[in-house]
């Protein structure tokens, strides 16, 4: 985790410390969660919360629309595994799939600023990262960062501008493999939202970014590292001739 994500996970815990669990927790315990688990839950620090018994609670069934309140006392252990890039769902992109339940006017100024602070410096470090852990892919980290409701151009203008060899790589995936061969305007994951999509493609299909790009994959094709298979190259090639168009 870098500085900055560990300023922000620290900062999470003090923002969000008012907030409390009681039981009957919001989360089924007729098969999701034990009797035992709940307790534990209620019970253990919030920073002390195990991955697994986290994980048995972010996937376990909610209400309609569960306690607001609940959710903000486990976030800060939420974000902070997050960082680490333990994700707690077995799909990534719902693993802050909680936020769609809530309003961003049922958050103070200081949480609203705390998640994009998160979902800015998070995104920034997945670009550094190639592959992401457990094989997730970079839309996949779109979409979980969509439900928190904050600016997704905002870490789209950020990532034309980074020059990083992952970030390309990442880019390349998303351009090849992230939406769907029979609808091109369509992300491959089901839990992509329309409206993402649309804000993806017409980020893709901006002048300044196929210029970018396509700068940054011409250097790596001209020069590839050690590192780089010719299968991705040739991956790069066509992404290249694509963004030239």
């Amino acid at each position: 985790m870098t500085k900055e994500l560990k300023d922000i996970v620290s900062n999470s815990y003090r923002i969000f410390k008012r907030y409390k669990a009681t039981i009957p927790l919001d989360a089924c315990t007729a098969c999701c969660l034990t009797k035992n688990q709940e307790s534990e839950l209620v019970t253990l620090s919030v920073h002390d919360i195990p991955f697994k018994l986290l994980y048995d609670y972010n996937t376990a069934a909610k209400t309609e629309k569960p306690s607001i309140e609940e959710f903000k006392h486990f976030l800060p252990r939420l974000l902070e595994l997050t960082s680490e890039l333990k994700f707690l769902h077995h799909s990534a992109e719902l693993v802050l799939s909680q936020f769609q339940y809530y309003d961003k006017s049922e958050w103070t100024y200081e949480e609203n600023e705390l998640i994009k602070n998160f979902g800015q410096v998070f995104f920034s470090k997945c670009l550094t990262i190639y592959p992401i852990p457990e094989l997730e892919s970079i839309d996949s980290i779109l979409i979980m960062l969509w439900e928190t409701q904050i600016d997704i151009k905002s870490l789209l203008t950020e990532w034309t501008s980074i020059q990083t060899k992952e970030s390309v790589l990442h880019f390349n995936d998303l351009v090849i493999r992230g939406f769907r061969s029979d609808r091109q305007n369509e992300l491959v994951s089901s839990f992509g939202d329309q409206n993402l999509s649309n804000v993806l493609i017409g980020w893709i299909g901006k002048e300044t970014t196929k210029h970018s790009f396509a700068e940054k994959i011409e250097k790596i094709i001209l020069e590839p590292p050690a590192d780089i298979e010719q299968m991705t190259l040739d991956e790069l090639s066509w992404t290249y001739e694509k963004v030239r168009i």
